[in-house]
């Protein structure tokens, strides 16, 4: 594990059985673009915790990562996985991925891909602009007056301006509003700020769940979670309780006992992975 190349590839790629059984945290394989990944050592630095990606092991996550992450994304973290094989004949975008990094394969792969990153990829400074305006508003001063005019009580109507576009981007978990606008991978065109931003994700993190209508539900009970539900949003919980600042909090969640999850969340190691 931990390198690029992986073991000897099977000619007729690996069968969807095998890679079945490779599900726990010891022996964790995932599918990314019709190649396996052996993820072992990529689940204790994920940045949700090791439980957010649990229910992906042994399958094909390919469209939850498309969802969620950026190419850029996939890039910086390949160091940590290993490829294993293909599910399929053909490869994925992982194949010119691995060999752009490996420097390895030459010909028409890697210089597809080179030339796909040099049409794509914005110059000097409207790069830099670019790359500002994706990732949303950021604090100033007067934000931060804007901020303290909502007293640290949200509702889930007035949460919705702080959404990185009107306003810097803000996010509720397990009752609490996060401040996530110094974050990469919360953006307001895409991932997880295009799903989260300005609402409480309470229950998609808990169920992993890449759908806009499972933001700022209230259907649910945390006694009611099943167990790896549950093992999640604590994951997230630590992950987000740790890494940002807590700016208030949701009036609707009031009531609400989260007690058991902030509990499970201290029991756990700190991701060490920016998120």
């Amino acid at each position: 594990m931990g390198n690029l190349t992986g073991r000897k590839a099977e000619p007729d790629g690996l069968s969807e059985e095998e890679i079945q059984k490779h599900n726990t945290k010891d022996d964790a394989w995932m599918v990314l673009f019709g190649e396996v990944l052996d993820v072992t050592k990529f689940l204790p630095i994920h940045p949700g915790g090791e439980e957010s990606i649990h229910m992906y092991l042994g399958k094909d996550a390919t469209e939850a990562w498309v969802e969620i992450h950026t190419p850029e994304t996939l890039e910086r973290n390949l160091h940590h996985m290993t490829k294993v094989g293909k599910m399929q004949a053909k490869g994925g975008l992982l194949t010119w991925l691995m060999m752009r990094l490996a420097g390895t394969g030459g010909g028409s792969a890697q210089q597809e891909a080179e030339t796909a990153e040099a049409s794509t990829a914005p110059a000097g400074e409207d790069h830099k602009e670019e790359a500002e305006r994706e990732k949303g508003l950021q604090f100033t001063p007067e934000f931060e007056e804007e901020l303290q005019k909502e007293g640290g009580s949200f509702t889930l109507e007035s949460l919705k301006r702080w959404d990185g576009v009107q306003l810097p981007m803000l996010i509720g978990i397990c009752g609490l509003v996060i401040d996530v606008s110094p974050s990469d991978n919360f953006l307001p065109t895409h991932g997880y700020g295009k799903l989260w931003s300005g609402k409480d994700c309470t229950w998609a993190m808990a169920t992993v769940s890449l759908k806009a209508h499972d933001a700022n539900r209230m259907d649910f009970k945390v006694e009611d979670l099943q167990e790896l539900q549950f093992k999640s949003l604590a994951g997230w919980y630590k992950h987000f309780t740790t890494k940002y600042r807590q700016v208030g909090t949701i009036v609707e969640f009031n009531d609400w006992d989260f007690s058991t999850v902030k509990a499970a969340a201290e029991e756990m190691p700190t991701p060490a992975l920016a998120g």
